[in-house]
């Protein structure tokens, strides 16, 4: 009937290293060979929800060794760990177990799970929107994030800018709870990869980035895949899953040097992630524009110049006499 307690040998920021005590034997105990020792250990800590509000949490670990460890701890975070001792007897007669007070401590400075679920969608040609989860086993520690993009030309890395980041310490979130910001002055035609990083307010050090994103502001150059006298196939390679990921439609129009009003390719096919536009009715030997347009949620886009997509039907052949 001894008041036992925890002492506490290591604390990093995701294990507390224990060690347990001997158990003190009552006088008319040890004659006899008792049952092993069970150390059980309740561990208990606040977590924050997102109401503002916050539960308390509690876990139980059981160990026979006097040397135990408490593993997947987030860092900066207040536990309480009290200890009871039980055996075989104690469970098999359902008795009550008796906890001490507990001991309160701290986890140490450490890198948290990286932010989930990061979706990016653009909204222009140089404007786009990241959402991500925030971590799991956040608990109650006060982060910031930072979302960061690099901007890519020929897949070489573009220089960062200045304003390449993004550090939001309250970002916004949507209906269903994720958070999510605007990222503003991207570079029209390039592939942006993005990430969002996660790391504890004034411990920048400790930092974990996300899964990095990558998307295209723009898709890539329109190709002349087929052509005949009265007929072209127009190919457009966007990035993988660009559809999907973005929210983009597009639209391709057309028209002869002669011709006022542009005309729009209704006929298309999707074939390992190529579009194709399909034109007939042409004229033979006749040149035509053509110019994307890029549906975003925000505006539509012309990209790029018109004058760049210039092709040419071919010429009939003249019959023999």
């Amino acid at each position: 009937m001894k008041a036992y307690r925890v002492e506490v040998v290591t604390t990093t920021a995701n294990s507390i290293e224990l060690s347990l005590p001997e158990p003190v034997l009552n006088d008319e105990c040890k004659k006899y060979n008792l049952a092993t020792t069970i150390y059980i250990i309740s561990v208990s800590y606040l977590t924050c929800l997102d109401n503002g509000l916050t539960k308390l949490e509690e876990l139980e670990e059981r160990t026979y060794k006097r040397k135990h460890k408490i593993q997947n701890l987030t860092p900066f975070t207040e536990y309480t760990l009290k200890l009871a001792l039980s055996n075989f007897y104690v469970d098999k007669l359902s008795m009550d177990l008796q906890y001490d007070a507990g001991v309160k401590l701290t986890t140490t400075p450490g890198k948290l799970n990286a932010p989930e679920d990061v979706m990016v969608r653009v909204l222009t040609p140089t404007v786009a929107i990241v959402y991500w989860t925030p971590p799991k086993k956040l608990y109650c520690v006060a982060v910031s994030y930072i979302v960061k993009w690099l901007q890519l030309a020929n897949n070489t890395e573009i220089q960062e800018a200045t304003d390449s980041y993004e550090i939001i310490d309250k970002p916004e979130r949507t209906l269903d709870g994720k958070f999510f910001t605007i990222i503003r002055s991207l570079l029209r035609e390039q592939k942006c990869n993005i990430f969002v990083r996660v790391y504890p307010i004034n411990f920048y050090k400790y930092f974990t980035d996300s899964l990095t994103k990558t998307v295209y502001m723009e898709p890539r150059n329109l190709i002349l895949s087929g052509v005949s006298t009265e007929s072209m196939n127009i190919s457009l390679i966007p990035s993988v899953n660009l559809t999907i990921h973005t929210g983009f439609g597009y639209t391709l129009e057309y028209k002869s040097y002669g011709m006022l009003e542009w005309q729009i390719a209704n006929s298309t096919e999707v074939n390992n992630d190529n579009i194709t536009f399909y034109i007939k009715n042409l004229l033979p030997r006749t040149l035509y524009k053509f110019r994307l347009i890029l549906k975003y949620p925000m505006k539509d886009s012309i990209s790029p110049d018109e004058e760049e997509f210039t092709f040419e039907t071919l010429g009939k052949q003249m019959k023999a006499l």
